[in-house]
Protein backbone atom coordinates (compact mmCIF):
# COMPACT_ATOMS: atom_id res chain seq x y z
CA UNK A 1 0.00 0.00 0.00
CA UNK A 2 2.84 2.53 1.43
CA UNK A 3 4.66 1.34 -2.84
CA UNK A 4 1.57 2.26 -4.36
CA UNK A 5 1.11 6.09 -2.57
CA UNK A 6 4.82 6.46 -3.20
CA UNK A 7 4.59 5.79 -7.10
CA UNK A 8 1.51 7.49 -7.10
CA UNK A 9 3.36 10.81 -5.84
CA UNK A 10 6.37 9.96 -8.46
CA UNK A 11 3.97 10.45 -11.03
CA UNK A 12 1.61 13.26 -9.61
CA UNK A 13 5.70 14.54 -9.23
CA UNK A 14 6.77 13.48 -13.10
CA UNK A 15 3.43 15.18 -14.63
CA UNK A 16 4.07 17.86 -12.54
CA UNK A 17 8.16 18.67 -13.53
CA UNK A 18 6.56 17.42 -17.49
CA UNK A 19 3.49 20.31 -17.16
CA UNK A 20 6.34 22.63 -15.77
CA UNK A 21 8.80 21.51 -18.26
CA UNK A 22 5.82 22.60 -21.05
CA UNK A 23 5.22 25.82 -19.88
CA UNK A 24 8.77 26.61 -19.72
CA UNK A 25 9.07 25.17 -23.04
CA UNK A 26 5.83 27.11 -24.28
CA UNK A 27 7.62 30.05 -22.59
CA UNK A 28 10.81 29.76 -24.18
CA UNK A 29 9.18 29.20 -27.80
CA UNK A 30 7.23 32.02 -27.43
CA UNK A 31 10.46 34.05 -26.48
CA UNK A 32 12.49 32.53 -29.29
CA UNK A 33 9.16 33.92 -31.61
CA UNK A 34 9.22 37.45 -29.98
CA UNK A 35 13.19 37.88 -30.90
CA UNK A 36 12.43 35.83 -34.39
CA UNK A 37 10.04 38.88 -35.29
CA UNK A 38 12.15 41.54 -33.90
CA UNK A 39 15.61 40.31 -35.87
CA UNK A 40 12.71 40.02 -38.92
CA UNK A 41 12.28 43.61 -38.62
CA UNK A 42 15.45 44.49 -38.04
CA UNK A 43 16.53 42.80 -41.03
CA UNK A 44 13.82 44.70 -42.91
CA UNK A 45 14.71 48.34 -41.58
CA UNK A 46 18.24 47.63 -42.90
CA UNK A 47 17.65 46.13 -45.91
CA UNK A 48 15.11 49.59 -46.36
CA UNK A 49 18.18 51.57 -45.22
CA UNK A 50 20.48 50.26 -47.35
CA UNK A 51 18.23 50.45 -50.22
CA UNK A 52 17.57 54.01 -49.36
CA UNK A 53 21.56 54.40 -49.20
CA UNK A 54 22.30 52.50 -52.92
CA UNK A 55 19.35 54.53 -54.30
CA UNK A 56 21.01 57.88 -52.99
CA UNK A 57 24.52 56.47 -54.09
CA UNK A 58 23.46 55.81 -57.55
CA UNK A 59 21.71 59.19 -57.65
CA UNK A 60 24.55 60.87 -56.86
CA UNK A 61 26.92 59.18 -59.30
CA UNK A 62 24.17 59.80 -61.82
CA UNK A 63 24.48 63.66 -61.13
CA UNK A 64 28.23 63.41 -61.16
CA UNK A 65 28.05 61.88 -64.45
CA UNK A 66 25.14 64.18 -65.60
CA UNK A 67 27.74 67.05 -64.60
CA UNK A 68 30.59 65.68 -66.16
CA UNK A 69 29.07 64.71 -69.43
CA UNK A 70 27.97 68.77 -69.15
CA UNK A 71 31.42 69.61 -68.67
CA UNK A 72 32.80 67.62 -71.19
CA UNK A 73 29.89 68.85 -74.00
CA UNK A 74 31.17 72.32 -72.95
CA UNK A 75 34.47 71.78 -73.55
CA UNK A 76 34.15 70.36 -76.36
CA UNK A 77 31.63 73.20 -77.52
CA UNK A 78 34.68 75.20 -76.89
CA UNK A 79 37.42 73.67 -78.71
CA UNK A 80 34.87 73.53 -81.82
CA UNK A 81 34.63 77.33 -81.49
CA UNK A 82 38.58 77.26 -81.45
CA UNK A 83 39.27 75.17 -84.25
CA UNK A 84 36.67 77.01 -86.36
CA UNK A 85 38.29 80.40 -85.02
CA UNK A 86 41.72 79.06 -86.10
CA UNK A 87 40.44 77.90 -89.59
CA UNK A 88 39.28 80.91 -89.98
CA UNK A 89 42.71 82.92 -89.16
CA UNK A 90 44.22 80.20 -91.03
CA UNK A 91 42.37 80.86 -94.21
CA UNK A 92 43.06 84.89 -94.06
CA UNK A 93 46.42 83.97 -93.37
CA UNK A 94 46.62 81.95 -96.44
CA UNK A 95 44.70 84.10 -98.40
CA UNK A 96 46.93 87.28 -97.26
CA UNK A 97 50.08 84.83 -97.92
CA UNK A 98 48.69 84.45 -101.54
CA UNK A 99 48.37 87.99 -102.02
CA UNK A 100 51.55 88.44 -100.88
CA UNK A 101 53.26 85.89 -103.28
CA UNK A 102 51.66 87.23 -106.48
CA UNK A 103 52.96 90.49 -105.25
CA UNK A 104 56.56 88.93 -104.55
CA UNK A 105 56.02 87.38 -108.07
CA UNK A 106 55.58 90.81 -109.83
CA UNK A 107 58.56 92.76 -107.71
CA UNK A 108 60.82 89.48 -108.77
CA UNK A 109 59.85 90.30 -112.29
CA UNK A 110 60.51 94.09 -111.95
CA UNK A 111 63.85 93.27 -110.52
CA UNK A 112 64.79 90.90 -112.89
CA UNK A 113 63.74 93.68 -115.51
CA UNK A 114 65.48 96.63 -113.55
CA UNK A 115 68.25 93.86 -113.27
CA UNK A 116 69.03 93.84 -117.16
CA UNK A 117 68.88 97.09 -117.53
CA UNK A 118 71.06 98.30 -114.80
CA UNK A 119 73.75 94.85 -116.47
CA UNK A 120 73.33 97.13 -119.72
CA UNK A 121 73.99 100.73 -118.33
CA UNK A 122 77.18 98.81 -116.34
CA UNK A 123 78.40 97.94 -119.89
CA UNK A 124 78.33 101.36 -121.45
CA UNK A 125 80.01 102.81 -118.46
CA UNK A 126 83.09 100.44 -118.35
CA UNK A 127 83.37 101.79 -122.08
CA UNK A 128 83.37 104.85 -120.89
CA UNK A 129 85.98 104.68 -117.96
CA UNK A 130 88.10 103.00 -120.32
CA UNK A 131 87.94 105.69 -122.62
CA UNK A 132 88.25 108.11 -119.78
CA UNK A 133 91.45 106.13 -118.43
CA UNK A 134 93.07 106.24 -122.13
CA UNK A 135 92.10 110.04 -122.31
CA UNK A 136 93.51 110.62 -118.68
CA UNK A 137 97.15 108.58 -119.62
CA UNK A 138 97.71 110.77 -122.65
CA UNK A 139 96.81 113.93 -120.77
CA UNK A 140 99.18 113.25 -117.76
CA UNK A 141 102.02 112.23 -120.13
CA UNK A 142 101.83 115.51 -121.95
CA UNK A 143 101.46 117.47 -118.78
CA UNK A 144 104.46 115.78 -117.69
CA UNK A 145 106.10 116.77 -120.76
CA UNK A 146 105.28 120.61 -120.84
CA UNK A 147 105.79 120.69 -116.94
CA UNK A 148 109.25 118.77 -116.51
CA UNK A 149 107.36 116.95 -113.81
CA UNK A 150 106.63 113.51 -113.10
CA UNK A 151 103.55 112.35 -111.62
CA UNK A 152 104.68 111.55 -107.99
CA UNK A 153 106.53 115.26 -107.77
CA UNK A 154 103.27 117.03 -108.90
CA UNK A 155 101.52 115.30 -106.23
CA UNK A 156 103.91 115.75 -103.49
CA UNK A 157 103.98 119.51 -104.55
CA UNK A 158 99.97 119.72 -104.45
CA UNK A 159 99.58 118.17 -100.92
CA UNK A 160 102.15 120.75 -99.53
CA UNK A 161 100.14 123.83 -101.05
CA UNK A 162 97.02 122.24 -100.18
CA UNK A 163 98.21 121.64 -96.50
CA UNK A 164 99.01 125.38 -96.12
CA UNK A 165 95.90 125.98 -97.24
CA UNK A 166 93.69 124.00 -95.33
CA UNK A 167 95.47 124.21 -91.82
CA UNK A 168 94.28 127.86 -91.92
CA UNK A 169 90.81 127.11 -93.15
CA UNK A 170 91.07 124.11 -90.27
CA UNK A 171 92.10 126.44 -87.68
CA UNK A 172 89.46 129.10 -88.71
CA UNK A 173 86.71 126.50 -88.58
CA UNK A 174 87.47 124.79 -85.54
CA UNK A 175 87.62 128.52 -83.73
CA UNK A 176 84.36 128.84 -85.17
CA UNK A 177 83.07 125.43 -84.05
CA UNK A 178 84.39 125.65 -80.30
CA UNK A 179 83.46 129.42 -79.92
CA UNK A 180 79.47 128.44 -81.08
CA UNK A 181 79.41 125.49 -78.83
CA UNK A 182 80.95 127.32 -76.18
CA UNK A 183 78.48 130.13 -76.22
CA UNK A 184 75.63 127.55 -76.50
CA UNK A 185 77.08 124.66 -73.95
CA UNK A 186 78.60 126.41 -71.36
CA UNK A 187 75.09 128.75 -71.13
CA UNK A 188 73.20 125.66 -70.77
CA UNK A 189 75.37 123.58 -68.70
CA UNK A 190 75.42 126.48 -66.22
CA UNK A 191 72.04 126.97 -66.61
CA UNK A 192 71.59 123.41 -65.41
CA UNK A 193 74.10 123.19 -62.95
CA UNK A 194 72.92 126.43 -61.43
CA UNK A 195 69.54 125.11 -61.28
CA UNK A 196 70.67 121.79 -59.90
CA UNK A 197 72.83 123.50 -56.98
CA UNK A 198 70.01 125.61 -56.10
CA UNK A 199 68.12 122.92 -54.75
CA UNK A 200 70.87 122.04 -52.34
CA UNK A 201 70.41 124.38 -49.49
CA UNK A 202 72.89 123.93 -45.96
CA UNK A 203 75.90 124.04 -44.95
CA UNK A 204 79.03 120.67 -44.93
CA UNK A 205 78.69 119.14 -41.55
CA UNK A 206 82.60 118.36 -40.63
CA UNK A 207 83.15 116.24 -37.59
CA UNK A 208 86.95 115.63 -35.86
CA UNK A 209 87.49 112.78 -34.39
CA UNK A 210 87.44 113.85 -31.07
CA UNK A 211 84.27 114.61 -28.61
CA UNK A 212 83.96 116.25 -25.22
CA UNK A 213 81.91 115.35 -22.22
CA UNK A 214 81.73 117.66 -19.45
CA UNK A 215 81.53 116.29 -15.94
CA UNK A 216 79.32 117.96 -13.27
CA UNK A 217 82.55 118.24 -11.09
CA UNK A 218 86.46 116.25 -11.33
CA UNK A 219 85.63 113.98 -8.51
CA UNK A 220 83.87 112.47 -11.29
CA UNK A 221 87.11 111.65 -12.94
CA UNK A 222 87.50 108.84 -10.59
CA UNK A 223 84.10 107.09 -10.57
CA UNK A 224 84.69 106.73 -14.17
CA UNK A 225 88.03 105.87 -14.03
CA UNK A 226 86.83 103.10 -11.39
CA UNK A 227 89.11 100.64 -8.87
CA UNK A 228 92.23 99.69 -11.01
CA UNK A 229 90.88 101.04 -13.71
CA UNK A 230 88.29 98.46 -14.49
CA UNK A 231 85.49 100.76 -15.47
CA UNK A 232 87.42 103.04 -18.10
CA UNK A 233 88.57 99.58 -19.32
CA UNK A 234 84.40 98.49 -19.46
CA UNK A 235 83.85 101.38 -21.42
CA UNK A 236 87.12 101.10 -23.79
CA UNK A 237 86.51 97.43 -24.03
CA UNK A 238 82.05 97.69 -24.99
CA UNK A 239 82.67 100.97 -26.82
CA UNK A 240 85.77 100.59 -28.95
CA UNK A 241 86.40 104.37 -28.36
CA UNK A 242 89.75 105.54 -26.77
CA UNK A 243 88.68 107.79 -23.53
CA UNK A 244 90.98 110.16 -22.54
CA UNK A 245 91.41 111.71 -19.39
CA UNK A 246 93.62 114.93 -19.05
CA UNK A 247 94.30 118.07 -17.22
CA UNK A 248 90.89 119.52 -18.95
CA UNK A 249 88.52 120.73 -16.14
CA UNK A 250 85.52 118.87 -15.91
CA UNK A 251 85.77 116.93 -18.80
CA UNK A 252 86.69 113.64 -20.50
CA UNK A 253 87.90 113.20 -24.65
CA UNK A 254 86.66 110.36 -26.52
CA UNK A 255 88.66 109.83 -29.45
CA UNK A 256 87.90 107.73 -32.13
CA UNK A 257 87.41 107.65 -36.08
CA UNK A 258 84.33 106.00 -36.37
CA UNK A 259 81.28 109.21 -35.58
CA UNK A 260 78.82 106.62 -34.55
CA UNK A 261 81.04 104.92 -32.21
CA UNK A 262 81.89 107.84 -30.97
CA UNK A 263 78.71 108.89 -30.44
CA UNK A 264 77.17 105.87 -29.00
CA UNK A 265 80.37 106.48 -26.00
CA UNK A 266 79.63 109.81 -25.26
CA UNK A 267 75.78 109.66 -25.06
CA UNK A 268 76.63 106.18 -22.62
CA UNK A 269 78.83 108.69 -20.69
CA UNK A 270 76.57 111.45 -20.07
CA UNK A 271 73.46 108.51 -19.25
CA UNK A 272 75.94 107.29 -16.82
CA UNK A 273 77.57 110.20 -15.26
CA UNK A 274 74.04 111.57 -14.66
CA UNK A 275 72.88 108.49 -13.07
CA UNK A 276 75.67 108.05 -10.83
CA UNK A 277 75.87 104.37 -10.63
CA UNK A 278 78.81 102.94 -13.04
CA UNK A 279 80.07 99.63 -13.16
CA UNK A 280 81.23 97.45 -15.37
CA UNK A 281 77.60 95.46 -15.76
CA UNK A 282 75.54 98.83 -15.47
CA UNK A 283 77.99 99.89 -18.25
CA UNK A 284 76.80 97.02 -20.47
CA UNK A 285 73.29 97.88 -20.63
CA UNK A 286 73.79 101.52 -21.09
CA UNK A 287 75.74 101.11 -24.46
CA UNK A 288 73.41 98.68 -25.51
CA UNK A 289 70.55 101.05 -24.94
CA UNK A 290 72.31 103.70 -26.26
CA UNK A 291 73.20 101.94 -29.90
CA UNK A 292 69.37 100.98 -29.93
CA UNK A 293 68.81 105.22 -29.53
CA UNK A 294 71.24 105.67 -32.05
CA UNK A 295 69.70 103.03 -34.53
CA UNK A 296 66.50 104.38 -33.78
CA UNK A 297 67.83 108.10 -34.68
CA UNK A 298 69.66 106.90 -37.73
CA UNK A 299 66.04 105.96 -38.80
CA UNK A 300 64.44 108.52 -38.53
CA UNK A 301 66.93 111.00 -40.10
CA UNK A 302 67.03 108.20 -42.89
CA UNK A 303 63.10 108.80 -43.49
CA UNK A 304 63.51 112.25 -43.01
CA UNK A 305 66.05 112.29 -45.72
CA UNK A 306 63.68 110.21 -48.46
CA UNK A 307 60.18 112.23 -47.43
CA UNK A 308 62.54 115.18 -47.95
CA UNK A 309 63.57 113.91 -51.74
CA UNK A 310 60.35 112.04 -52.38
CA UNK A 311 61.70 108.66 -52.06
CA UNK A 312 59.51 106.37 -51.28
CA UNK A 313 59.12 102.65 -50.43
CA UNK A 314 62.63 101.84 -49.23
CA UNK A 315 63.42 98.90 -47.62
CA UNK A 316 63.89 98.82 -43.60
CA UNK A 317 66.71 98.14 -44.00
CA UNK A 318 68.05 100.53 -46.47
CA UNK A 319 66.45 103.13 -44.79
CA UNK A 320 68.76 102.50 -41.65
CA UNK A 321 71.82 102.06 -43.70
CA UNK A 322 71.16 105.62 -45.19
CA UNK A 323 70.36 107.12 -41.73
CA UNK A 324 73.74 105.89 -40.58
CA UNK A 325 75.63 107.80 -43.71
CA UNK A 326 74.88 110.71 -40.80
CA UNK A 327 77.31 109.82 -38.41
CA UNK A 328 80.28 108.70 -41.60
CA UNK A 329 82.45 111.21 -43.24
CA UNK A 330 84.99 110.99 -46.22
CA UNK A 331 88.06 113.60 -46.09
CA UNK A 332 85.35 115.56 -43.66
CA UNK A 333 82.45 115.65 -45.60
CA UNK A 334 79.29 114.11 -44.19
CA UNK A 335 78.61 111.54 -46.00
CA UNK A 336 74.70 111.84 -45.84
CA UNK A 337 74.74 115.07 -46.75
CA UNK A 338 76.90 114.35 -49.75
CA UNK A 339 74.43 111.50 -50.61
CA UNK A 340 71.53 114.41 -49.94
CA UNK A 341 73.47 116.64 -52.24
CA UNK A 342 73.99 114.40 -55.33
CA UNK A 343 70.15 112.98 -55.42
CA UNK A 344 69.15 116.71 -55.33
CA UNK A 345 71.55 117.90 -58.49
CA UNK A 346 71.11 114.64 -60.37
CA UNK A 347 67.47 114.57 -59.87
CA UNK A 348 67.36 118.02 -61.14
CA UNK A 349 69.24 117.64 -64.23
CA UNK A 350 67.50 113.91 -65.11
CA UNK A 351 64.07 116.49 -65.09
CA UNK A 352 65.83 118.97 -67.25
CA UNK A 353 67.23 116.49 -69.85
CA UNK A 354 64.03 114.67 -69.86
CA UNK A 355 65.70 111.62 -67.67
CA UNK A 356 64.09 109.72 -64.98
CA UNK A 357 64.52 111.93 -61.98
CA UNK A 358 62.82 109.67 -59.65
CA UNK A 359 64.94 107.06 -60.33
CA UNK A 360 68.57 109.04 -60.19
CA UNK A 361 67.42 110.49 -56.80
CA UNK A 362 66.88 107.19 -55.98
CA UNK A 363 70.20 106.45 -57.12
CA UNK A 364 71.61 109.86 -55.92
CA UNK A 365 70.45 108.63 -51.72
CA UNK A 366 71.75 105.29 -52.44
CA UNK A 367 75.09 105.47 -53.93
CA UNK A 368 77.69 104.94 -51.05
CA UNK A 369 75.16 103.05 -48.61
CA UNK A 370 77.71 100.39 -48.10
CA UNK A 371 79.55 102.38 -46.23
CA UNK A 372 77.29 102.44 -43.46
CA UNK A 373 76.87 98.83 -43.03
CA UNK A 374 79.03 97.12 -40.37
CA UNK A 375 80.87 94.39 -43.18
CA UNK A 376 83.96 95.44 -44.05
CA UNK A 377 84.37 96.88 -47.92
CA UNK A 378 86.14 93.93 -50.39
CA UNK A 379 84.84 95.81 -53.29
CA UNK A 380 84.65 99.29 -54.83
CA UNK A 381 82.05 100.89 -52.39
CA UNK A 382 79.32 102.02 -55.72
CA UNK A 383 79.49 97.95 -56.68
CA UNK A 384 78.77 97.32 -53.05
CA UNK A 385 75.83 99.98 -52.73
CA UNK A 386 74.42 98.86 -56.02
CA UNK A 387 74.54 94.94 -54.86
CA UNK A 388 72.88 96.14 -51.34
CA UNK A 389 70.43 98.15 -53.04
CA UNK A 390 69.58 94.79 -55.95
CA UNK A 391 69.33 92.80 -52.42
CA UNK A 392 66.83 94.81 -50.98
CA UNK A 393 64.72 95.24 -54.21
CA UNK A 394 65.91 98.14 -55.87
CA UNK A 395 65.04 98.39 -59.88
CA UNK A 396 68.04 98.18 -62.52
CA UNK A 397 67.42 101.47 -63.42
CA UNK A 398 68.56 103.11 -59.59
CA UNK A 399 71.54 100.18 -59.46
CA UNK A 400 72.75 100.31 -62.41
CA UNK A 401 74.07 103.90 -62.76
CA UNK A 402 75.35 103.40 -59.26
CA UNK A 403 77.50 100.32 -60.33
CA UNK A 404 78.64 102.63 -63.27
CA UNK A 405 80.53 104.95 -61.12
CA UNK A 406 82.96 102.02 -60.69
CA UNK A 407 84.05 102.79 -63.78
CA UNK A 408 87.10 104.86 -65.28
CA UNK A 409 86.34 108.25 -66.54
CA UNK A 410 86.69 107.64 -70.08
CA UNK A 411 84.92 104.63 -69.86
CA UNK A 412 81.16 104.24 -71.95
CA UNK A 413 77.80 105.20 -70.08
CA UNK A 414 74.74 105.21 -70.11
CA UNK A 415 72.88 108.59 -70.03
CA UNK A 416 71.48 108.06 -66.66
CA UNK A 417 75.29 106.83 -65.45
CA UNK A 418 76.93 110.65 -67.04
CA UNK A 419 74.19 112.51 -65.01
CA UNK A 420 75.33 110.55 -61.92
CA UNK A 421 78.31 110.33 -61.99
CA UNK A 422 78.17 114.49 -63.42
CA UNK A 423 76.54 115.07 -60.33
CA UNK A 424 78.34 113.69 -57.38
CA UNK A 425 81.90 115.52 -59.31
CA UNK A 426 79.77 118.57 -58.30
CA UNK A 427 79.20 117.93 -54.87
CA UNK A 428 82.28 116.40 -54.47
CA UNK A 429 84.60 119.32 -55.82
CA UNK A 430 82.66 122.13 -54.51
CA UNK A 431 84.83 125.02 -52.92
CA UNK A 432 84.57 123.55 -48.97
CA UNK A 433 83.18 120.25 -49.94
CA UNK A 434 86.19 118.18 -48.84
CA UNK A 435 89.31 118.87 -47.56
CA UNK A 436 92.35 117.47 -50.57
CA UNK A 437 95.20 115.67 -50.19
CA UNK A 438 98.28 118.17 -50.93
CA UNK A 439 100.20 115.58 -53.02
CA UNK A 440 98.10 114.58 -54.84
CA UNK A 441 97.13 117.94 -56.02
CA UNK A 442 100.81 118.48 -56.43
CA UNK A 443 101.05 115.17 -58.69
CA UNK A 444 98.36 116.32 -60.09
CA UNK A 445 99.82 119.82 -61.19
CA UNK A 446 103.21 117.93 -62.39
CA UNK A 447 101.32 115.59 -64.94
CA UNK A 448 99.56 118.24 -66.50
CA UNK A 449 102.61 119.76 -67.09
CA UNK A 450 104.63 117.17 -68.18
CA UNK A 451 101.85 116.15 -71.29
CA UNK A 452 102.28 119.64 -72.50
CA UNK A 453 105.86 119.37 -72.71
CA UNK A 454 106.53 116.26 -74.16
CA UNK A 455 105.17 117.83 -77.78
CA UNK A 456 107.91 119.57 -79.93
CA UNK A 457 108.16 123.24 -80.22
CA UNK A 458 106.62 124.05 -76.74
CA UNK A 459 109.47 126.00 -74.67
CA UNK A 460 108.04 125.99 -70.57
CA UNK A 461 104.52 125.09 -69.71
CA UNK A 462 103.01 126.07 -66.30
CA UNK A 463 100.13 124.84 -64.51
CA UNK A 464 98.50 127.97 -62.73
CA UNK A 465 95.29 129.01 -60.33
CA UNK A 466 95.04 125.62 -58.39
CA UNK A 467 95.63 124.07 -61.46
CA UNK A 468 92.79 125.19 -63.15
CA UNK A 469 94.85 127.13 -65.43
CA UNK A 470 97.96 125.65 -68.33
CA UNK A 471 99.58 127.83 -69.71
CA UNK A 472 101.93 126.85 -72.77
CA UNK A 473 104.86 128.94 -74.71
CA UNK A 474 105.85 128.46 -78.00
CA UNK A 475 108.54 129.23 -79.99
CA UNK A 476 107.18 132.02 -82.73
CA UNK A 477 109.03 130.56 -85.53
CA UNK A 478 108.28 126.81 -85.15
CA UNK A 479 104.53 127.39 -84.31
CA UNK A 480 102.30 129.85 -86.48
CA UNK A 481 98.81 131.06 -85.05
CA UNK A 482 96.55 128.73 -86.51
CA UNK A 483 98.99 125.74 -85.30
CA UNK A 484 98.76 127.19 -81.73
CA UNK A 485 95.04 127.16 -81.78
CA UNK A 486 94.94 123.19 -82.92
CA UNK A 487 97.80 122.44 -80.18
CA UNK A 488 95.48 124.61 -77.38
CA UNK A 489 92.57 122.10 -78.62
CA UNK A 490 95.01 118.94 -78.81
CA UNK A 491 96.41 119.61 -75.44
CA UNK A 492 92.76 119.72 -74.08
CA UNK A 493 91.78 116.63 -75.18
CA UNK A 494 94.79 114.94 -74.33
CA UNK A 495 94.32 116.25 -70.39
CA UNK A 496 90.53 114.92 -70.61
CA UNK A 497 91.99 111.54 -71.51
CA UNK A 498 94.69 111.26 -69.23
CA UNK A 499 94.49 113.24 -66.25
CA UNK A 500 91.79 113.08 -63.67
CA UNK A 501 90.89 116.00 -62.12
CA UNK A 502 88.01 118.22 -60.43
CA UNK A 503 85.99 120.77 -62.63
CA UNK A 504 87.95 121.98 -65.74
CA UNK A 505 91.43 123.11 -66.86
CA UNK A 506 91.25 126.45 -68.88
CA UNK A 507 94.51 125.95 -71.80
CA UNK A 508 96.38 128.77 -72.80
CA UNK A 509 98.76 128.51 -75.86
CA UNK A 510 101.03 131.55 -75.86
CA UNK A 511 103.03 132.64 -79.15
CA UNK A 512 104.55 135.88 -79.10
CA UNK A 513 107.72 137.66 -80.87
CA UNK A 514 110.11 139.41 -79.05
CA UNK A 515 112.28 142.09 -80.14
CA UNK A 516 115.01 142.99 -78.05
CA UNK A 517 118.25 145.42 -79.11
CA UNK A 518 120.56 147.28 -76.31
CA UNK A 519 121.74 150.58 -76.38
CA UNK A 520 125.05 151.56 -75.67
Amino acid sequence: MNWLLVLGILDAALVAVVALLAILAARRSRQLARQIERFTQLELELERRVEEQVQRRVADEERRLRERIAQREAEAARRDEEISRRSAELADRRHKLEERGATLDAKAEELAERAGALDARSARLDEREARIAGAEDQIRNRLEEVAGLSAEQARERLLETVERELTGEVARHVARAEESARLTADERARELVLRAMAAVRGAVAVEGTISLVELPSDEMKGRVIGREGRNIRALEHTTGVDLLVDDTPRAILLSSWDPLRRTIAARSLQKLVEDGRIHPARIEEVVEKARAEADEEARERGEAIAFELGVTGLHERLVLLTGRLSFATDHGQSLLQRAREVALIAGELADEMRLSGDALRRAGLLHDVARADKVPLLQHPAIASADLATRFGEQPAVTHPIRLLAQPNDAPRTPEGVVLATARRIVVSRPGARNDNLQRHMDRLDEVEKLALAHEGIERAAAVRAGRELRVHVRAEATSDDQALLLARKLALEIEKAVDYPGQIRVIVIRETRAVSYAV
